[in-house]
């Protein structure tokens, strides 16, 4: 058992610091780039070595099998519509399809990865809280040197420096810091009021990218840790104080964000048209829509898609073909109109189940937040990106299978003692 533990703490610290960077080391070196599509890749490999190992059954129990009905129904809407209209290149509209399956592939991977070793979890937490902690700081430490020193490319929003550090894009620091936070709410049992702190310097981090989701985020880590932790204890006034303030905060720039996004820069914002445009689309497209690597993706750009065109969106700008930087702005409305009414359906269902699953550890406090965390991220991120769909996205899988993975182990001991 400590042979196994010991190779499974190793993996599991090589991934986190794998996933965390592998935005800058792509930038630099493109192999890196296809990271986390070769994880969610991996399901193949390991459930196959599972099989063989007679660890892995063909067994399938009734939510099993309605997950992936849902997840089949999800992903083969976005193929008829493919085969229908053809409006894209089949290679285009493969790795789209691809993308968007990704993440629960990821999550599968990392489940099998996990789920069949007898591990000591306890000892996986000891080596990672020292290695957290050096992460959290190095991270601290460069937000703070780029703020006062201007290290790193960098915006103004508001008058203040966006802090990105060496990251292409700011919702990948904020989606790493995501995944820092769900593993240290892993770890309070053990550790306890000791996350605090670093949870303070990772909210630090993700507000310096004055990214309003970043607000959202912080709210919501915030509002598990005292909703899950301090349920039943009493809170001292100040806290409660604080709370709601950085609640109301979060929420009046979130209103805002929608307000100006979706009224008053009205065909203006790429978001809305998207947004609006999607319903019509699968109305006249359905019940399938129009295909992967048509509407709301990256793929959908070149070769510029027919779709915009079609209904009037080639104008607007962000949706051009000479300027097309918000095409993936959205999430809902893309799998809308790519998928058809009923392939958004069953991904809600598919979605509805991994949250049924979630809430389903919620007798272990410190695996129930930790699994809530990503979740929530992923869910307030789908209203202005790709969400599910995005590179960051895999890391979180990561997470959420190796969480469920823990529960299937403690599962199997439950039983084997009552036996």
């Amino acid at each position: 058992m400590r042979s196994v533990t010991w190779r499974k703490t190793w993996l599991v610290g090589f991934l986190i610091i794998l996933f965390l960077l592998q935005n800058p080391l792509q930038q630099h070196l493109e192999p890196f780039q296809y990271v986390d599509e070769i994880f969610g890749l991996l399901i193949v490999p390991l459930a196959f070595l599972r099989f063989f190992q007679r660890k892995l059954t063909l067994g399938w129990t009734r939510e099993k099998a309605v997950l992936g009905a849902l997840l089949l129904i999800f992903w083969i809407s976005g193929w008829c519509g493919v085969i229908a209209y053809r409006y894209q290149p089949l290679l285009n509209s493969a790795q789209d399809a691809y993308v968007n399956i990704k993440f629960f592939l990821a999550l599968g991977a990392s489940y099998l990865m996990f789920a069949f070793d007898a591990i000591d979890f306890d000892s996986i937490k000891k080596k990672l809280w020292p290695l957290l902690n050096i992460i959290t700081l190095a991270l601290f430490v460069l937000c703070v040197a780029d703020q006062c020193f201007k290290i790193f490319d960098a915006d103004m929003r508001g008058g203040l420096r966006a802090v990105k550090l060496f990251y292409s894009a700011y919702t990948i620091l904020v989606g790493n810091c995501v995944l820092l936070c769900g593993i240290y709410f892993w770890l309070y049992k053990e550790k306890g009021k000791r996350i605090i702190l670093p949870l303070v310097l990772l909210a630090f981090v993700m507000l310096s990218t004055r990214r309003v989701k970043a607000m959202g985020v912080v709210a919501c880590v915030l509002l598990i840790y005292l909703l899950v932790f301090h349920k039943r204890q009493k809170i001292s006034k100040k806290v409660k104080i604080f709370a709601v303030a950085v609640l109301i905060l979060a929420g009046a720039a979130a209103a805002y964000q929608i307000i100006s996004y979706y009224f008053l820069m009205g065909v203006e914002s790429a978001r809305a048209v998207l947004t609006i445009g999607a319903p019509f689309i699968a109305w006249d497209h359905f019940p399938f829509g129009t295909g992967w690597g048509t509407y709301g993706s990256a793929f959908s750009v070149e070769p510029y898609s027919p779709v915009y065109g079609m209904y009037r969106m080639a104008g607007v700008w962000g949706l051009s073909p000479d300027y097309p930087d918000f095409v993936s702005d959205t999430f809902w409305p893309m799998i809308l109109g790519e998928c058809g009414f009923f392939g958004l359906l069953a991904l809600l269902g598919v979605l509805f189940l991994l949250v049924k699953k979630i809430f389903s550890m919620k007798k272990d406090k410190s695996t129930f937040a930790s699994g809530l965390v990503p979740l929530a991220y992923l869910l307030i991120s789908s209203t202005s990106e790709s969400a599910f769909a995005n590179p960051i996205a895999v890391p979180l899988a990561f997470w959420l299978g190796f969480l469920f993975a823990q529960e299937k182990i403690k599962e199997k001991k439950g039983q084997e003692a009552k036996e």
